[in-house]
């Protein structure tokens, strides 16, 4: 008989171990696939965005790469002069200031997989290695409960020695037959039965294939090396990221690591159309030489190469992400670019972050299978954008320069450029567009919070917690657990009339038949096991006390009814971390009427309401895809 899951995943890099965390963190029972038979420990991806950090703050872990990862916290470009003599031109920050509370860091995707793997294992969800798909198969009926099949073989690994420093099996170089080539032996076949798959299984996806789907896009047909090496060199700028642009020898980009490495990007050269570059002759050595005739007169030497690869520049995009709503493509499944520009793991991730909570719901009969309609529609809208950003970059990065009377690519365009998209290659700047789970941004909703943007992630200020006194960022209360949130600005409660407003509001949200709350908490579970109300004060915590705010505000939840003290804020001052200006940076007003926001379970508003109105048009909104459990 075959085994029976909620949700395969396929495939355990970051994308895949992201959506695991989702689901092992939501009790959903999945399984996590992977044909290889050991994960990655060197190399490959490493910048870790801004947001990406916010994310995985929501699972608990983001000290665990503020420890271990280097901060980026400069840009220095290098340009040749009138007389093409290399020379330092400007320098900016890495990252806009106030972006985030985190800052841009870089470490070896072999420890970010780390990370992950650790999250999924709280939850019990452990990979599967040496696993291989043979066959997808979707069943026509509407009524079975896991119509996707997918017949598996269990692969006995065998020993082949390898170089551990060279990333050239993973490469976009490779032909299929040189890739699909594994030194392992067929074992087993069992049949997977599951509700939902979602391929992970990158740019040369087997799941895709199945669905029939496609990359579309083209190479620029140039070539590039990288490599993670420990440098002795007499450029002075090596512990700060680097862009750099010679005279006639190609570009380079440079990026300070985590243990005194540094990761060289090396433009190596152009092809020919349909021209393809034969792995064997790639090595090392000539990585190297070609970053030397770069940084001339600059020196290098690289006793010490942990990690090295050589890719072919090129942008595609699989416009189709799923099919029939039961298997799903996430990654570079569906999307595949140049790294310079550091979003391939980010965006991969956010994929998985944004699909994970909507599976969750479904699996969980929760939510309708419609709201799975809005992941495409999401995220294919910002792998285009990502693919048009770094279309634009890539192309610019590997031009000649302009020098003197010569045509060439401006520097000051590529830097405009690089400055201009600074925010976004932070991760900060994605904004949804209006679906099932998403309403329309509008004049009034900006005049209630003029800082908050409906569509974009809810941003983080420092307040008090009302019951301990302790400073808190208040987005870490927007823990990744699946659940919504109501987020109450309630202004002033030292005021009485505001006062009655709050809790007459807070009277609304509990009982009336068509609160979202009274309508989709189920009978015996806690009030705030599926919609979560946090609420923040203009006023200080002494003008109310803690036990006077409704039960809504603070409720009593599990077996003994514990009482809760980790939802109610104040905008005040803290003893020793300062605050005191969230009103004013979510552009609320701390004197008027108080405002709530939605806020759905991966951080993104999805609202903003005022107190008149708000019961039902909140109602009215979770009526569109919730479902009574």
């Amino acid at each position: 008989m075959a085994d029976e899951c909620d949700v395969l995943i396929i495939g355990a890099g970051p994308a895949g171990l992201m959506l695991g965390c989702w689901l092992a963190r939501t009790g959903v029972k999945t399984r996590i696939i992977d044909r290889r038979a050991s994960k990655i420990t060197r190399g490959h991806a490493d910048g870790v965005q801004c947001r990406t950090i916010e994310i995985f703050q929501s699972f608990g872990m983001a000290d665990r790469i503020e420890k271990e990862g280097n901060e980026l916290a400069e840009v220095v470009f290098y340009n040749p002069d009138q007389d093409g003599n290399l020379v330092p031109t400007s320098r900016i920050p890495d990252t806009e200031p106030n972006t985030s509370r985190f800052r841009h860091r870089v470490l070896n995707q072999g420890r970010i997989e780390d990370f992950l793997i650790d999250c999924m294992k709280t939850g019990g969800l452990t990979v599967e290695r040496s696993i291989s798909p043979l066959s997808l198969e979707l069943s026509d009926s509407t009524t079975e409960n896991h119509p996707v099949t997918v017949k598996v073989q269990h692969l006995i690994p065998v020993e082949e020695a390898s170089d551990p420093s060279s990333g050239l099996y993973r490469s976009n170089i490779l032909s299929d037959e040189e890739f699909n080539r594994s030194a392992s032996k067929g074992g087993k076949i069992e049949s997977i039965k599951a509700k939902y798959v979602v391929g992970c299984d990158g740019a040369r996806s087997w799941t895709r294939n199945q669905l029939g789907f496609s990359l579309e896009g083209d190479s620029a047909n140039i070539y590039w090396g990288v490599m993670d090496a420990r440098p002795i060199t007499d450029l002075p700028d090596v512990r700060v990221k680097v862009v750099l642009h010679s005279a006639d020898s190609g570009s380079l980009l440079i990026v300070p690591r985590e243990q005194n490495l540094v990761r060289f990007y090396i433009q190596m050269g152009t092809l020919q159309p349909g021209e393809k570059l034969d792995a064997s002759a790639q090595s090392p050595e000539k990585i190297i030489e070609s970053a030397r005739k770069i940084l001339a007169p600059y020196t290098l030497e690289c006793p010490e190469v942990q990690w090295w690869s050589v890719y072919e520049i090129g942008q595609r995009l699989c416009k189709d992400v799923s099919f029939r709503n039961r298997v799903f493509l996430a990654g570079d499944a569906f999307h595949t670019h140049s790294p310079k520009g550091g979003q391939g793991m980010n965006v991969s991730m956010m994929d998985s972050y944004n699909l994970g909570w909507k599976l969750a719901a479904c699996a969980k009969g929760i939510a309708s299978p419609s709201i799975l309609d809005t992941y495409g529609g999401e995220r294919v809208e910002v792998a285009r954008e990502l693919i048009e950003f770094d279309h634009k970059v890539s192309r610019l990065f590997s031009g000649k320069p302009a020098v003197a009377e010569s045509e060439g690519v401006s520097m000051e365009e590529f830097q405009a450029l690089w400055i201009r998209m600074g925010k976004w290659t932070s991760g900060t700047a994605v904004k949804y567009d209006p679906s099932l789970v998403m309403t329309e941004s509008t004049a009034a909703k900006t005049e209630l919070a003029k800082n908050i943007i409906v569509g974009s992630h809810f941003e983080s200020h420092m307040v008090v917690c009302y019951a301990d006194a302790h400073a808190v960022q208040f987005a870490d209360r927007l823990v990744a657990d699946g659940r919504w949130r109501l987020i109450v600005f309630a202004g002033d409660l030292g005021r009485p009339n505001q006062l009655q407003r709050f809790n007459d509001f807070c009277s609304r949200l509990t009982n009336a038949h068509d609160s979202p709350i009274k309508k989709y908490t189920p009978p015996d579970a806690d009030l705030n096991s599926v919609i979560e109300v946090l609420t923040l004060t203009s006023s200080p915590r002494k003008a109310l006390s803690y036990s006077a705010f409704p039960e809504l505000a603070r409720p009593f939840v599990g077996r003994f009814r514990y009482p809760t003290y980790d939802q109610i804020f104040s905008d005040e001052l803290s003893y020793l971390d300062g605050g005191g200006e969230a009103y004013s940076g979510y552009g609320v007003d701390p004197n008027g009427p108080g405002c709530v926001v939605i806020v759905r379970p991966d951080q993104h508003v999805a609202d903003v309401l005022g107190f008149e109105g708000c019961v039902e048009k909140s109602g009215r909104f979770f009526d569109g895809f919730m479902m009574h459990v």
